[in-house]
């Protein structure tokens, strides 16, 4: 191990003692300009959602404006307004959801995630969790409360 002298030292605190009296000094000068704060806008998408609890029960949130991104999930606890029940597995990094606006999973039925194919007008069940789908301008997400026993039926609503 290799000593070091303080007076070898001693050009090099000398020279950081100089720069931090300058900059101290400096920030006590009076600055007369302010900061101009411009906002700035995120891109943003805008998707629409549909909730279907069951036959005679659903509800549209059309048009919901989110910032690219966002995922399926994300967009579902928004439009749900927090109405949201599910549980996070840290190693799938995602989410199971148990309850959307107070319906719970019971027995064989579940909530089941679809995306409206444009193409072939119809409902597809997403063929990933949630949280992995990022949404796009323009889709259209629906989640339905369906007996898991059967092929998984789209939501019988109308078309969006």
């Amino acid at each position: 191990m290799r000593a070091i002298a303080l007076s070898q030292l001693w050009p090099t605190a000398t020279l950081a003692m100089a720069v931090s009296t300058a900059v101290l000094m400096g920030c006590n000068e009076a600055d007369t300009t302010t900061p101009t704060l411009t906002p700035t806008l995120l891109p943003t998408h805008t998707v629409s959602m549909l909730i279907e609890a069951g036959p005679g029960n659903a509800r549209w949130f059309r048009d919901v404006e989110v910032p690219q991104g966002y995922d399926a999930y994300q967009l579902t606890a928004q439009v749900t307004e927090g109405e949201l029940e599910a549980t996070w597995y840290p190693s799938l990094r995602s989410h199971f959801v148990e309850s959307i606006i107070g319906v719970v999973n019971e027995g064989a039925y579940f909530w089941t995630i679809f995306l409206w194919d444009e193409f072939d007008e119809e409902w597809s069940p997403l063929p990933v969790g949630s949280d992995w789908f990022s949404v796009k301008d323009g889709h259209t997400l629906a989640w339905s409360y369906v007996d898991t026993t059967q092929q998984p039926s789209p939501p019988p609503s109308q078309r969006p």
